[in-house]
């Protein structure tokens, strides 16, 4: 009888040392996927900011072209202020956007 109880508990501890193993698998999988959201999250905020900033330049040069010397004879001048204020309203949404990084 002795030895069926060895038997028994060398069962049981090759399956808590495979539970284990499984555990750790999962931690390693979790800890993974983490690190890619966080990445993920850095190169989408990186990518809010930098496209923030084009879009307020685009419309900080479409409200001041003539300051800046430029000739804009094509264009209405409601039209550049009506684009150019959405393109400031966007910008600033990005850059918002980027500041919270709420991608998922």
């Amino acid at each position: 009888m002795a030895g069926g109880v060895n038997d028994v508990s060398e069962k049981f501890q090759v399956k808590n040392i495979n539970i284990a193993r499984h555990l750790k698998q999962g931690d390693m999988e979790n800890q993974l996927r983490e690190k890619r959201v966080k990445s993920y999250s850095v190169m989408r905020s990186v990518l809010d900011y930098t496209m923030g900033i084009l879009y307020l330049a685009a419309a900080t040069f479409l409200f001041f072209a003539e300051k800046f010397g430029f000739e804009m004879e094509n264009f209405d001048l409601t039209f550049r202020y009506m684009f150019g204020g959405i393109c400031a309203l966007y910008g600033a949404w990005r850059i918002y956007r980027g500041v919270k990084k709420d991608y998922y």
